[in-house]
């Protein structure tokens, strides 16, 4: 304990003297004259107390000063970021988007340099070749690097890198008018699916802007929207560039599968969900059709898309995937209610095969079920494999069953 502590003690506990009564008449019999210091240049019991009183009510003061800066600070960074959000996931081009962000970084944050960096040829996106499809533009703010690049980038782990001083020797800007004026950089990785799918550059003309003792969580937020914005950007484009309704049965077609199933797969991992694929094919349908004709053929496929829709949800998503097969995603459904879902198809496509097909013997509906997640269904290709599989093991059964 310090000096003032002791006398501070001392006030706040008298008795203490009960127990040292010498003590307390040795300090009373001390004379004046006999103090280390003169009594006019000490301070009393009282003002010590008062100006210790004084100094925590300061400190206090500028604690709570500086609380109240930090609150207002990260009330003013969220509106920011809101904004910033808003107007990417509301971006239709790749080139509007990053049009966008840059100007919103430039002006919220005093940031004038932006680039973006997308892995090319990855399976990261619906989208493959992208340079091919979309090529460099916006004077290099939207570049393109392979896997190895990405990978070397973010050797360390998953997480921002932020350079205090860069002094010309930026790799991330390289190509940019303005590369020796960026004196501090940062680069925020776009995560897909716990993959680096690319990366968002940031430079600054200010030394030490971006530091590593830097608090990145706002970052890394405006990067996991960004991936959202370009995965829809991508998913639009290609629906653009094809046609993916099926006009026999009013279902999507066989182009829908690939982007959707990625889309679907991806929200549910994420948020932690189920989704159930169920595989319906009407065995020997082209042999029906070759006996009943085209034209029956177009009633019978009309009435499937129907029945589809009849038996499942708003939110599941339908698909011909050839002649005689379909094809349905349903989010958020688990293996047993994916497969009653399953049973009142097949029971709902058999009575219309025998209803139109009345001379054809045992015409009959192979369905196959599988759900995510399970042991063996770890992406969207195993869960199109699994269901491929439970159908073609009952289609076996059946057929034994027969003989």
């Amino acid at each position: 304990m310090n000096k003032d502590q002791i006398a501070i003690y001392l006030n706040d506990h008298p008795e203490f003297f009960n127990d040292y009564p010498e003590l307390l008449q040795k300090i009373k019999s001390i004379d004046d004259c006999d103090l280390p210091l003169e009594p006019a240049g000490t301070l009393s019991l009282a003002d010590r107390i008062i100006k210790r009183a004084h100094q925590d009510k300061k400190h206090l003061e500028s604690k709570l000063e500086w609380f109240v800066e930090i609150s207002q600070t990260n009330e003013k960074i969220q509106e920011h970021l809101f904004e910033i959000e808003r107007s990417i996931l509301t971006s239709s081009n790749l080139d509007q988007l990053v049009n966008q962000l840059r100007a919103e970084i430039g002006s919220r944050f005093e940031i004038p340099y932006v680039a973006i960096f997308l892995v090319d040829g990855g399976d990261h996106f619906i989208e493959s070749k992208l340079k091919e499809n979309y090529g460099d533009s916006l004077n290099n703010a939207l570049r393109f690097v392979n896997q190895e690049t990405i990978v070397r980038w973010f050797e360390g782990g998953k997480v921002p890198i932020l350079r205090a001083q860069v002094k010309e020797d930026s790799e991330w800007f390289t190509g940019f008018e303005e590369r020796e004026t960026i004196k501090s950089e940062a680069l925020i990785p776009i995560l897909v699916r716990d993959a680096v799918a690319g990366a968002i550059v940031l430079g600054s003309a200010k030394v030490a802007h971006f530091h590593p003792g830097l608090r990145s969580e706002f970052l890394e937020r405006m990067a996991e929207k960004m991936a959202i914005a370009i995965s829809n950007i991508f998913l639009i484009d290609r629906l653009r560039r094809q046609s993916v309704i099926d006009k026999q049965t009013g279902l999507y077609n066989q182009a829908y599968l690939e982007p959707v199933l990625y889309r679907e797969f991806d929200l549910a991992r994420r948020r932690g969900k189920n989704l159930s694929c169920i595989k319906l094919r009407i065995d020997y349908f082209n042999d029906l059709l070759d006996t009943w004709g085209e034209t029956a053929g177009k009633t019978v496929l009309a009435t499937i898309g129907k029945i589809l829709t009849t038996q499942c949800r708003f939110c599941d998503i339908l698909i011909r995937t050839d002649m005689g097969e379909f094809l349905a995603l349903l989010p958020e459904i688990d293996r047993q209610g994916a497969a009653l879902v399953a049973e009142r198809i097949r029971k709902a496509l058999n009575e219309l095969l025998r209803k139109e097909f009345k001379d054809i013997k045992n015409p009959h509906v192979t369905v196959g079920v599988a759900t995510y997640p399970a042991e063996s269904v770890q992406t969207q290709e195993d869960l199109l494999r699994a269901a491929l599989n439970d159908m073609e093991g009952k289609k076996e059964f059946t057929e034994k069953r027969a003989v």
